[in-house]
């Protein structure tokens, strides 16, 4: 599987690409476009789900999109790692970022477990 052999590259390297991309091309199709990015989700067959409620996802698929979009054919060794990119994704800065497009991420389903629980994107008027 892809994310079980990323997870073993470098945990902490400064390239937050993955995250980025995320963000500023995930999240915001999603509030801006959501029929292109239901295509680019469709391309990629991922367990991310567009629902009544929000864009819902686990962390590990949310990444794995992620590197599916942005991965070159030869793979960069300082590309950003799952846990770099959980911790990035768990940052303030990104309900700041998310905020200006008046969304935010909530758990949807807590599984009790971070990589397992289930996450969803919505408009702060849901």
């Amino acid at each position: 599987m892809l994310l079980r052999g990323l997870l073993k590259s470098k945990d902490l390297v400064s390239n937050q690409r993955v995250y980025d991309h995320v963000v500023e091309s995930v999240f915001r199709a999603y509030l801006l476009q959501p029929l292109a990015l239901e295509v680019r989700l469709g391309q990629a067959a991922t367990s991310i789900q567009m629902t009544s409620a929000g864009l819902e996802f686990s962390l590990p698929a949310l990444y794995e999109f992620g590197v599916f979009e942005v991965q070159d054919p030869d793979p960069d060794p300082d590309f950003q790692s799952y846990t770099s990119f959980r911790r990035c994704l768990y940052g303030q800065q990104t309900q700041v970022r998310l905020h200006a497009l008046d969304a935010e991420v909530v758990i949807a389903h807590n599984n009790k477990n971070v990589n397992m629980s289930i996450y969803r994107l919505q408009t702060l008027a849901s």
